[in-house]
């Protein structure tokens, strides 16, 4: 191969190499599996710690003044709401409200101050903004608190989907956020129910096998 042939291809190759490292990220990420109620639940305590973890690792550094959060101050937290519905939440949110707030409290040993859930106080607007309520501002700062934390969730055939931000409550500003999927198993369906007793969950749980074994049946017919 000549030189001049060499250089081009050497070209080329370079230039290839630029496209690849310059292509988009993939932004879809196919989940492999037929889509089906599992079996099993998430350990609700290791995940909320992971979570928390998370966020703090990644939380945003001051840009422009004090923008940040301090967690040397109190934090305030509600209850874990329904994405559909603010005002609502049911035995799951208010457990993974818990969880998440203990294991905030356990990472820095923050002042922890619960917001009692109830229409107009979620620190949510019903537009799906991080923004804090008159109320919780003004709760805020009676107890010089530094930072907000607000979660929500969406419930989905087979998972449910838990947000939960860190807000800077001076200046109203979202800090941290992290996302996670639980499996929808029976545990969480009941929480999600305000199902409570072992002798209605397991109602529940055999109602539900019913179902799919019927479903099952139907697909089947279907077939011959």
């Amino acid at each position: 191969m000549s030189r001049i042939s060499f250089a081009l291809a050497a070209s080329a190759l370079m230039a290839s190499s630029a496209f690849i490292g310059c292509a988009p990220p993939k932004v879809l990420v196919l989940d492999p599996g037929c889509t089906r109620q599992p079996c099993y639940d998430a350990n609700y305590i290791d995940t909320a710690y992971g979570a928390v973890r998370y966020m703090l690792d990644y939380a945003r550094e001051p840009i422009v003044g004090d923008d940040s959060i301090d967690l040397t101050r109190p934090i305030i937290w509600a209850s874990t709401v329904n994405l559909n519905d603010y005002g609502e939440t049911s035995n799951f949110g208010r457990l993974m409200g818990e969880t998440l707030a203990i294991s905030l409290q356990n990472h820095r040993q923050s002042k922890m101050i619960q917001m009692t859930l109830r229409q107009g106080n979620v620190p949510i607007t019903p537009e799906g903004e991080f923004l804090l309520t008159r109320d919780m501002k003004d709760l805020a700062t009676r107890f010089n608190a530094g930072a907000a934390l607000v979660s929500s969730y969406s419930v989905a055939v087979d998972k449910v989907y838990v947000q939960c931000s860190l807000i800077n409550v001076d200046q109203n500003t979202l800090v941290a956020a992290v996302q996670f999927a639980l499996p929808l198993g029976p545990r969480t369906e009941a929480l999600l129910k305000n199902v409570e007793w072992p002798d209605d969950a397991n109602a529940m749980i055999r109602a539900n096998l019913a179902e799919k074994k019927a479903k099952e049946r139907a697909i089947t017919r279907a077939h011959w």
